[in-house]
């Protein structure tokens, strides 16, 4: 299984906010690595991130979801930080 990166993480995070990618899509991709019975992902950041958006899905009334916009952006400004290090 290949590993995601921090670009693909950041693409598919604006990816939703384009609307080309439901918050349920990206939460299932992250998910897939973060519940899998013997997690094979190496970079820590990588590790952390997907934690994170696995939960992009959450809802905080039937109607609205937990993280805003302004989260995925701060998200996406957070992970970008890590790639110009």
């Amino acid at each position: 299984m290949n590993q995601p990166t921090v670009r693909e993480i950041i693409n598919r995070l604006k990816l939703v906010l384009n609307g080309k990618m439901t918050r349920e899509e990206v939460s299932d991709w992250a998910s897939y690595y973060v519940m899998a019975d013997d997690p094979t992902i190496d970079d820590e950041i990588v590790w952390e991130l997907l934690i994170t958006i696995s939960g992009i899905d959450i809802l905080d009334s039937p109607t609205s979801y937990l993280h805003s916009e302004v989260d995925i952006k701060d998200w996406i400004n957070q992970a970008t930080e890590f790639l110009l290090k």
